[in-house]
């Protein structure tokens, strides 16, 4: 090596550190950095240390992630990854990376102390805030009446049904029951009206429907009359008939109200497309304004959309107003499966990308070198032929065209490329070795102006977004080949984008204002897909699914890895005992982030009664939801969005920035936020003196022994006792 040595160097930057030249330190640190890469860990530290200090966040993100992929244990990247993300505003990362480090030191006061001051931050101005109503999230308003692809034609099957099975026909009973000449008798109609109103109001039905029959007989075009006698067969749960009223009804005449009732009667006779019609008629009608149409209208689609997806589950979903939810059908017991639920769409995220998995199913695919590293080479030969016997072996597959891509068979191989890969490799698409360059950079890359800066900040892989629109165009193209057109049409991405749209999205902060870089990459990526298909990626498509996915995704890595599989296959040979001593660490994790169409139903509580753990589905990766308690029939099921074992204020306020909204769950409403206000009255203290703590869990603080007693009975017992009784499942 010629020049300055080393340590040379590093006597330089220590003496501009004690003068406060930071930025000549840098520039020592990095041509260290230059010089001698074999500890480059201590240096990519030292130099981000700098970068933090000079206010230069981004660098020094960026040079405490190169520190952490070297080494995975290193305390002091976790540390400087977490205080440069939080320099940054990436509250969420900046957690990720404090609670990493955690858990190599559960008691670093330096990450104590930078939680602390997060917490701060996180919780100015939320303290009022809390106190009002949950108004920023309202699911009605995420959710469209869109018809969905193939609708049009269900809607003419269903039709279909009502004309043959219950002799349903438009404006039939105008033709067989007046010829337009026919005196109307206006005083026996009325008279009839009136014993008909008569009866009704005395719950005489039989008796109203037969006078009212004999009216609608005398003027059969009179709406009021067919409105009225629908009402009559609705309540006695004649559905056809109510239908039959409702249908000869001309359609500009149709009231809000008729559209509603008429949808009511369809669900009963269980045409939920035509219900979804007249519901969407209704809403529309009424403004948006009945939002009772408007839930019914999306009752019907949750209902028949996920249905057949639960049907061998004792769980159901129905919508509410805070969403789609998940209920129990039966009574559940704890440690039972409620759900399992295979990925739509996943990838793995940045973090673990250096642990081997397949891309399209991810299993794991982690070798002995993997596992076992240097101590392969202390092995005696009997123990390394152990693992060639024993240790499962894959036949990996790269792409070939590619080689940016790697599967673990030649099926999964095929079906990557069918499903999604082929629209994005670089081979076939000559922008598309910018999202495998910014996976090999951990998210860092080239900007428009040449700069080497930080992409992509989400907190899961961008692979999510970018697999969303492959899959979406490569379905585009199949339908393209096989209807033999050589432009898509509306259908064809009506139809690809369907799928997606189960997956409701809220956000705050645009995508675009977080990661401007980004923007363009999937803009060029996506330019040019090959036989003319081009997808236009706006800033509303980016921010849209941007929290389509942060919103939805559930991180789960593989149940089973090679790891196991060899542990399982050496328990019946004896050499198994000489190869104890080497299975001291656990095996490298493939973590990965993935939208779950069932999963994504499920609400989050404080006081959760289920929970989402890896699962093992055919072979292939996947999550399943178990009960942590007894759970009863008509029961909502809940799981956590974040972690729990927080306070109060703190956990309402991540949920609040993370997911919009302020969770009101048993745990939020029965426990305190601050020692100098009552829990159960919000009587505040005299000179912010603290109130006495509830004795047992000590998150709840009363004005007196009244409020105390209430608010136990009100709930507080339920949640005190649970914080101090081990659960039989935790996460």
């Amino acid at each position: 090596m010629s020049g300055k040595s080393i340590k040379t160097l590093e006597k330089e930057a220590d003496e501009f550190l004690k003068k406060g030249k930071k930025e000549k330190a840098v520039d020592i640190y990095t041509k260290i950095l230059e010089l001698s890469p074999d500890n480059s860990i201590r240096w990519h530290c030292a130099r981000g240390k700098c970068n933090l200090e000079l206010g230069k966040a981004e660098p020094a993100l960026r040079d405490g992630k190169a520190a952490m992929e070297l080494d995975s244990q290193c305390l002091e990247a976790y540390i400087l990854c977490g205080k440069a993300a939080y320099k940054q505003q990436m509250f969420i990362e900046a957690l990720d990376f404090f609670k990493a480090g955690l858990k190599i030191n559960p008691q670093c006061n330096i990450i104590t102390e930078e939680l602390k001051k997060m917490q701060k931050i996180i919780l100015e101005d939320n303290r009022e805030k809390s106190k009002g109503a949950d108004t920023s999230y309202s699911a009605l308003s995420l959710c469209s009446q869109n018809i969905y692809p193939g609708d049009d034609k269900l809607l003419n099957m269903e039709k279909e049904i009502l004309q043959a099975k219950y002799k349903i026909l438009e404006d039939e009973a105008y033709k067989t029951e007046t010829n337009g000449k026919k005196q109307i008798d206006e005083q026996l109609e009325m008279q009839l009206v009136q014993e008909a109103g008569e009866c009704f109001d005395a719950n005489r039905l039989e008796d109203a429907l037969s006078s009212l029959s004999k009216a609608v007989t005398i003027n059969p075009k009179n709406i009021f009359l067919r409105t009225f006698r629908a009402q009559i067969y609705f309540d006695l749960n004649q559905w056809a008939n109510a239908i039959q009223d409702y249908w000869v009804i001309p359609k500009p005449q149709r009231t809000a109200e008729v559209w509603k009732q008429g949808g009511k009667a369809l669900v009963e006779l269980w045409l939920p497309v035509l219900a979804e019609f007249w519901f969407r008629k209704a809403t529309q009608l009424s403004g948006g304004k009945d939002e009772e149409a408007a839930i019914l209208f999306q009752k019907v689609r949750v209902k028949r959309l996920y249905d057949p997806m639960t049907e061998e589950f004792p769980v159901k979903v129905d919508f509410t107003r805070f969403g789609r939810a998940v209920f129990a059908k039966e009574d559940i017991a704890a440690g039972d499966t409620l759900m399992t639920d295979v990925p739509m769409v996943m990838a793995q995220s940045l973090t673990s990308k250096n642990v081997r998995a397949c891309y399209n199913c991810a299993i794991s695919l982690i070798s002995p070198r993997d596992y076992f590293g240097n101590k392969l080479a202390t092995m005696p030969n009997e123990l390394l032929s152990l693992i060639e016997e024993h240790w499962p072996s894959y036949n990996i597959e790269l792409c070939p065209h590619c080689n940016r891509e790697v599967y673990c068979s030649k099926l999964c191989r095929q079906e990557a490329w069918d499903v999604y890969h082929r629209i994005i490799c670089p081979h076939e698409n000559k922008e598309g070795h910018r999202l495998y360059d910014l996976i090999d950079n951990n998210g860092y890359g080239h900007n428009a102006d040449g700069e080497w800066t930080s992409i992509w900040g989400g907190h899961y892989s961008f692979m999510i977004l970018a697999k969303i629109w492959a899959i979406t165009i490569s379905q585009v193209k199949t339908m393209m080949k096989e209807d033999g057109v050589s432009i898509p049409t509306t259908e064809h991405w009506a139809r690809a984008k369907a799928p997606f749209r189960r997956f409701i999205a809220y956000g705050v902060v645009p995508a675009t204002q977080r990661m401007p870089h980004m923007l363009p990459v999937f803009q060029a990526v996506f330019k040019d897909c090959g036989d003319g298909v081009t997808f236009d990626i706006t800033e509303a498509e980016f921010n849209g699914r941007y929290y389509q996915a942060a919103c939805n995704l559930q991180c789960f890595s593989p149940s089973i890895t090679p790891y196991h599989s060899f542990i399982n296959n050496i328990k019946e040979d004896m050499r198994a005992i000489g190869m104890l001593k080497y299975l001291t660490d656990t095996p490298p994790e493939a973590e990965f982030a993935a939208m779950c169409p069932l999963h994504a139903c499920t609400n989050h509580s404080c006081y959760n009664n289920a929970e989402v753990s890896d699962y093992d589905m055919n072979g292939r990766p996947a999550v399943q939801m178990i009960a942590r308690r007894n759970i009863k029939k008509g029961d909502e099921i809940f799981i956590t969005y974040i972690d729990t074992n927080v306070a109060k204020l703190l956990r309402r306020a991540w949920l609040y920035k993370s997911f919009n909204f302020w969770c009101q769950c048993q745990r939020c409403q029965f426990e305190g936020e601050h020692a100098d206000e009552c829990t159960n009255c919000q009587k505040r203290s005299d000179g912010n003196k603290h109130f006495p703590a509830c004795s047992s869990c000590k998150k709840a603080w009363y004005c007196g022994v009244n409020c105390q007693k209430e608010n136990w009975k009100k709930g507080h017992k339920i949640i005190c006792q649970a914080s101090h009784s081990k659960a039989r499942y935790t996460e």
